[in-house]
């Protein structure tokens, strides 16, 4: 018997193939790739590779998606995750000790925003102090944008600018709802804080996070009352709001405004003739006229609840970017399951839904559940430190 290897030793290729061969591979092989050798890692550290990753199919507009649960009484039980709807699997992300009444996660980022507002990139999560806002408030919505961004990919160039919105503050411990706090624009150059034009009083009665959801797309800022219906834009260069209009497609209970590849799309919850179901609609954004274009199949809808009460829907959120879409359940008796819709990229625009794994045990019980989408780099992960960011398989072996 011949001892002649026919497969030729993988040290032996040359480091174009070598490349060729690592950017097939989904990213949370290339963090564990990235630690087999040295030649490896600097196959993959390289601006080259990463480029080429986000290039490839297999990587391209595909969002992680964040949950971030916050402990009442002790921070040492927050936990965070991550999903990676290439590899379908779940990571166990380092969440930084942080006031947790002010924690905000937009594109790329963690916020705070009172006392102090400050940031930190996800998988380098190290704090940076801006100046101070003019206007302290907890549970504005936050976004981050350029002078160019890509609406589709999620990705922004040049340097980051933060938009806060809306929000409430506190005075002698009451909620001051009389108050339309200004938008502030941070410009990273100057370390100051711009005020713009208030939301329209319209939002008044909602102007938190916890009633709006928004939504960047061609240099506008969309705020939309998920209760309300209400819609209004912030014009990103002119810092002027659109007239408010309403936008509720018949049967709408609640929804959400999602900037998803060229697309502004609305999906909510809806009580119609053949009984509750969850829609997307396609928004024409100059009419505000809407089409439906998806509704999540029955069994996924009601993988999403447990229960026969009349608002067991209540508890659904809706969050996405790119060309992905994600639905969850923010209660903790269901372990906060998820679904997501694809939207093809081709002229079909065909959405596909599937459900998501569960979350990785053991998943604590929270009085705060923040969720957002991100796109997320080879780079900014190799970054991270190897034990902050650790996938599900990896968890479950050492359980």
């Amino acid at each position: 018997m011949s001892d002649h290897n026919p497969y030729p030793n993988f040290s032996t290729l040359s480091t174009d193939v070598t490349e060729h061969i690592l950017s097939l591979l989904p990213i949370p092989s290339l963090v564990r790739a990235s630690s087999v050798c040295k030649s490896w890692l600097s196959v993959i550290s390289t601006p080259t590779f990463s480029s080429l990753t986000q290039s490839h199919p297999h990587h391209c507009h595909r969002p992680w998606f964040f949950l971030l649960g916050l402990h009442n009484t002790s921070s040492k039980n927050n936990q965070s995750f991550a999903f990676d709807p290439i590899s379908n699997s779940w990571f166990h992300v380092h969440l930084p000790p942080t006031p947790a009444s002010s924690l905000i996660g937009s594109n790329g980022f963690f916020f705070t925003t009172t006392p102090t507002f400050s940031y930190s990139p996800i998988f380098k999560t190290s704090w940076h102090f801006t100046s101070p806002l003019n206007f302290s408030r907890i549970n504005p919505l936050v976004a981050v944008f350029s002078d160019h961004h890509d609406s589709a990919s999620g990705y922004v160039s040049n340097v980051p600018r933060f938009i806060v919105v809306g929000g409430v503050r506190f005075i002698g411990g009451l909620v001051d709802i009389e108050d339309r706090l200004a938008v502030e624009i941070y410009d990273p150059n100057l370390d100051s804080w711009e005020l713009c034009p208030p939301l329209p009083a319209d939002f008044r009665s909602g102007n938190s996070s916890q009633y709006l959801s928004s939504a960047l797309f061609k240099g506008r800022f969309y705020v939309f009352g998920i209760y309300s219906c209400f819609i209004s834009a912030f014009d990103l260069k002119k810092h002027v709001w659109s007239e408010v209009q309403t936008l509720r497609p018949p049967g709408v209970i609640f929804s959400f405004l999602i900037s998803c590849q060229d697309m502004l799309i609305l999906a909510g919850m809806c009580n119609t003739p053949r009984g509750p179901s969850f829609n997307l609609w396609k928004i024409e954004e100059k009419s505000m006229e809407f089409s439906e274009i998806a509704i999540m199949p029955h069994n996924f809808l009601y993988s999403l609840v447990d229960s026969d009460e009349d608002d067991k829907f209540a508890s659904l959120k809706c969050v996405g970017l790119g060309n992905l879409i994600y639905v969850f359940n923010e209660e903790y008796h269901k372990k906060y399951p998820a679904c997501l819709c694809e939207i093809s990229s081709d002229e079909s625009g065909k959405c596909s839904w599937r459900r998501l794994p569960q979350l990785p045990s053991p998943v604590n019980k929270f009085h705060k559940v923040i969720s957002f989408c991100s796109a997320v780099s080879l780079h900014n992960i190799l970054q991270h430190e190897e034990e902050d960011i650790e996938p599900v398989q990896a968890m479950s072996e050492s359980d």
